[in-house]
């Protein structure tokens, strides 16, 4: 019931995700979170606090500030997870103005590294990226970038399931 509740206040996404940029775009209006993925923790005692997420990053500075892109890895797009998670709820929830949490469809896109399409673990992974950002259904979809001014999330859902 919460879901449905939260859904009212949900919007249906579209994220594209590269080594150098993260697109969410909502298929409802034209609002988009643009930005790098690039996340600041500051070792604090020991603790690594998250300071900046995005271009924010570029203009701290210091001792203890460690500087990571999580979608960088030599073998698999995601080299670290819990930072990915971090960065898509972070554009999820800028997407939602509301202070109710945000439950919406989100089309995971990944833009790189897609060659022989995905492996299991991989789509498992982006899957689990979308329910950490707080969505209600998630696909996961391959192929030439999707324009959500030509098409809404139930309509990408119907060609995937026929594929």
């Amino acid at each position: 019931m919460f879901v449905f509740l939260r859904s009212l206040f949900s919007n249906d996404l579209l994220i594209e995700l590269s080594e150098h940029k993260i697109l969410i775009k909502s298929f409802s209006s034209n609002a988009t979170y643009d930005d790098e993925p690039w996340i600041a923790l500051e070792n604090i005692n020991g603790i690594e606090i998250v300071k900046a997420i995005g271009k924010e990053v570029k203009k701290l500075t210091g001792i203890n500030i460690n500087i990571i892109n999580p979608f960088s890895h030599a073998r698999s797009f995601i080299g670290s997870y819990v930072l990915a998670e971090k960065i898509i709820q972070h554009g999820v929830l800028s997407m939602h103005k509301s202070k109710i949490r945000p439950a919406p469809r989100i089309i995971m896109h990944q833009l790189e590294k897609t060659e022989g399409g995905l492996t299991d673990v991989e789509d498992r992974v982006l899957r689990e990226l979308a329910v950490a950002a707080g969505a209600r259904e998630v696909l996961v979809y391959i192929g030439r970038k999707l324009n959500p001014a030509i098409k809404n999330f139930d309509e990408v859902k119907k060609e995937l399931i026929r594929i």
